[in-house]
């Protein structure tokens, strides 16, 4: 058996190459044949990780934060085989490290490798770009492009938090067109945040009732509101409920198309990175791939 390792050596800490290290003696106890790839720019990671889906790898274990692990799964997700999965946090948020359970220590996580135990999970895709966390429109979504490495490298996630506070007095909504399975909507709102699972940056509440692996997407659609609104929304996203106030518009599916009824050009957030732009085109394919999780005891 052979695995691959690839990993962004400039994520979380400079302790990126420790953990490479004990990462691949953990491996040596499973695999016969270990190839680590140290990404050095952008697009390096799904590039590598292709390379280890055509050439019939057995696992491919990302090390790295969310924009790691988005681009090494779509290196995997456009290949038509698809090799087992590992996830090594390093980054700030590691939210799908946090969906499967995974420790946010790096070195826990790889003691706490399971070859034996694994979990298929859905993975969501807007135009031609894959992800497996979240897709979100709107000024505060968009601050998190903006949070440089340094500043997350310094403050963690609240650099992300400092940023989002800037944009809270933007009031600006837009009118948005969308087709949800087939339905036809419209609504007025500021801001939309579609996820695959419970977690949206870190919160494990935010969509109470959702899975990873059941095979839906949901979207929270925010009305028009002010600073003070905003924050009074906070409670209802961290509680185990789907209980919004009118504020909040939550919707479930598995197929949309959004777009602008004014034609604005939004450029979408994707598991923390810049996106496409309107319109975009979703949908969800249920339990594509497979990922080793931790068993916990």
């Amino acid at each position: 058996m052979k695995a691959m390792i690839v990993v962004n050596p400039s994520s979380g800490s400079e302790q990126a190459e420790e953990f490479v290290t004990q990462l691949e003696t953990r491996l040596r106890e499973q695999f016969k044949e270990i190839v680590t790839k140290e990404t050095q720019e952008a697009g390096d990671a799904e590039k590598f990780s292709s390379q280890a889906a055509l050439e019939g790898y057995d696992a491919i274990f990302l090390m790295g934060g969310d924009g790691t692990i988005n681009e090494g799964i779509n290196g995997i997700a456009k290949q038509d085989y698809h090799p087992l999965i590992g996830v090594i946090p390093l980054g700030t948020i590691n939210n799908f490290a946090r969906v499967l359970g995974i420790s946010m220590n790096a070195k826990v996580a790889i003691k706490q490798l399971d070859f034996k135990n694994t979990k298929k999970v859905d993975i969501g895709k807007v135009n031609d770009l894959f992800f497996v966390s979240t897709v979100s429109v709107g000024s505060i979504p968009e601050t998190v492009q903006h949070v440089d490495d340094e500043a997350k490298s310094k403050l963690g996630p609240l650099a992300y938090v400092m940023e989002g506070v800037k944009a809270l007095n933007d009031d600006e909504t837009s009118v948005f067109r969308m087709k949800l399975d087939g339905d036809d909507f419209e609504g007025n709102y500021s801001m939309l945040v579609i996820g695959l699972s419970k977690s949206v940056s870190g919160i494990g509440t935010v969509f109470s009732s959702a899975e990873i692996d059941d095979g839906y997407l949901y979207m929270l659609c925010l009305k028009k509101s002010t600073a003070a609104e905003k924050m009074k929304l906070i409670p209802e996203l961290l509680r185990e409920s789907d209980d919004y106030s009118e504020k909040l518009v939550l919707k479930k599916f598995k197929l949309a198309d959004l777009k602008s009824k004014e034609g604005k050009e939004f450029t979408t957030t994707v598991d923390g990175n810049k996106g496409p732009k309107f319109p975009i085109h979703l949908e969800v394919y249920k339990q594509l791939l497979t990922v080793y999780v931790p068993k916990l005891n």
